[in-house]
């Protein structure tokens, strides 16, 4: 038995499955109608490869929350409009919020509005079905005395959650509260920290034990001086763990600049971070930081990603993307002439213990030109990471992508694949983490369809060198590595049937079906490029991959 799926049957099949599109000058719509104001987008990783968005948008009357959720083949599965999750009244300004998701994957926001006449925190749980488990309003989370804006969330360990904001208060002050699966508020008032001088954009970082790290600013009594970044740890119950705040690092960060921090999968925490440049003051830097469990750190600075003084370099989207504890974390630059008139971007490897792997200079990825190309974001794939960047003037920004190995250098022929090629002005741009070998972008973009679009990359989860891809058990094998047609040795452990799936070097499918399980497996493959080919082999239990050279 066999079941063909080639890659014309496969795409009339997804035409009517999934909205996922090829036609790049089109994209997927998120949420796109004439005239629309979507702004101040943002996503998080949903259940089953899915991804949530959020975004405030205009009705006539006022801005409205709203959101959206995207399966794993591009399908809207709330109103196409987008789920009104707040109509309450705001502010004609929207201030910086946050989205992200619960081990159950749920989606948790948080944000502010004026439901009691002035400024302040809510926050919302949503079910994968779009269900309101916080009730239809949320919850509101007020601060004895003051108001609050400028707020993160995270869900913890123990299925509760915590939200984090500034206050309004002089000199302002941090504040978080726990929320609980329900929604019932966990502390009796906001657990508040203060300074001598103000205290900024709050970020928790979940732990392994209920708890988090919130990590924050110390600036100095207006935003514009610079700021010093702490970090402490409180266990499930809120209180503090280590005996003072920690500082992040002796290197300042600008009043314009909000670090994202993101887990070490150990209890603490990793941050990349614009600064200035210790040969060149005038001119910014990016570096890297480690904050452990035990609030030790990699060094009092942390780790220069780039030891140029002639060229600018700034972060891109989250910053950085954890790849594993054995290959460390990839980060990518924006690399500016000192002037910012040209732009290229970079990527430097660190490891666990802060150590650069890829030498003093960032491996540049594309060059400096004036062209301008900017990263965006990136996301780790199973042996290095994928950067999405843009470029193009004013209403004509396209949107690429070019995936990097372990060392930096580019993996597809060409480097650059093509994410959005319609001609118009794009913001925002986000990248999901891989599931499934698949990463999404999503962004604002003012076509004459304005809104929220997104776009897919697939087959990521497929390696890029050039030797045999590690297999259990060796349960895969080509037959002499033909050069024609492949012949696949499969271990009877696959169960009665397997699927077979083949990818060029670029990731895109080139030919596809299912078998009756058999020890030898000739492949009915008719590829005309010569090249490096990748056949993944799923079974009952089972994912392999093999290389094939033609």
């Amino acid at each position: 038995m066999k079941k063909y799926f080639t890659p014309l049957l496969m795409a009339a099949s997804i035409a009517v499955q999934a909205q996922w599109t090829t036609d790049l000058s089109m994209n997927t719509a998120v949420r796109a109608a004439s005239g629309n104001d979507a702004g101040s987008m943002l996503i998080a990783d949903g259940p089953e490869g899915s991804t949530y968005s959020c975004w405030f948008e205009h009705d006539g009357g006022g801005y409205e929350l709203r959101m959206q959720r995207l399966d794993a083949a591009g399908n809207r599965l709330w109103p196409d409009d987008g789920l009104v999750v707040s109509d309450h009244p705001q502010n004609s300004a929207i201030f910086r919020y946050g989205l992200t998701s619960d081990a159950d994957g749920n989606a948790l926001v948080s944000f502010q509005d004026q439901r009691t006449g002035v400024l302040d925190i809510v926050a919302y749980k949503l079910a994968p079905d779009g269900s309101f488990l916080w009730g239809a309003d949320g919850v509101e989370l007020p601060t004895p005395g003051t108001t609050g804006l400028g707020t993160t969330v995270a869900g913890l360990s123990n299925g509760n959650s915590v939200v984090a904001w500034n206050t309004n208060s002089s000199p302002g002050h941090v504040a978080f509260q726990l929320v609980g699966p329900t929604g019932d508020l966990l502390l009796t008032v906001p657990t508040e920290l203060s300074a001598a001088t103000r205290l900024s954009r709050p970020v928790p970082v979940a732990t392994s034990d209920g708890g988090f790290i919130l990590q924050y600013e110390l600036e100095g009594f207006n935003f514009l001086a610079p700021a010093t970044m702490y970090a402490q740890r409180f266990d499930a119950a809120g209180t503090a763990v280590w005996a003072n705040p920690i500082v992040v690092s002796t290197q300042t960060i600008s009043g314009f600049y909000f670090p994202s921090p993101v887990t070490d999968g150990h209890d603490g925490l990793y941050v990349a971070f614009n600064t200035s440049n210790p040969d060149n003051a005038s001119f910014t830097d990016v570096y890297v930081q480690r904050v452990r469990g035990n609030g030790s750190l990699w060094s009092a600075t942390g780790t220069r990603m780039d030891n140029s003084s002639i060229t600018q370099k700034f972060t891109a989207g989250k910053g950085l993307a954890w790849v594993s504890d054995g290959n460390g974390v990839m980060v990518p630059l924006q690399v500016t002439d000192g002037a910012q008139g040209q732009s290229g971007c970079s990527v430097q490897r660190v490891d666990t213990a802060g150590v650069r792997q890829l030498g003093d200079a960032a491996v540049a990825v594309i060059p400096v030109t004036a062209a301008y190309v900017a990263p965006e974001d990136i996301s780790a794939t199973v042996d290095g990471a994928v950067i999405v960047h843009e470029q193009g003037a004013f209403g004509q920004v396209h949107i690429a992508a070019t995936r990097v190995d372990l060392s930096g250098l580019p993996v597809w022929t060409p480097a650059q694949m093509d994410l959005s090629t319609a001609n118009s002005n794009k913001d925002d741009v986000q990248t999901t983490s891989m599931r499934s070998g698949q990463v999404v972008t999503v962004w604002q973009d003012d076509r004459a369809l304005s809104g929220v679009y997104a776009q897919n990359i697939t087959g990521l989860d497929i390696t890029s060198g050039i030797g045999p891809v590690p297999m259990a058990s060796n349960s895969v094998r080509i037959e002499m590595n033909p050069a024609d047609t492949p012949v696949l040795l499969l271990d009877p452990g696959f169960g009665p049937e397997v699927t077979v799936a083949v990818f060029d070097l670029q990731g895109r499918l080139v030919f596809g079906a299912t078998f009756a399980s058999a020890p030898r497996l000739v492949l009915p493959l008719q590829v005309s490029l010569p090249g490096l080919y990748t056949i993944r082999v799923e079974g009952k239990d089972r994912t392999v991959a093999v290389r094939w050279m033609k």
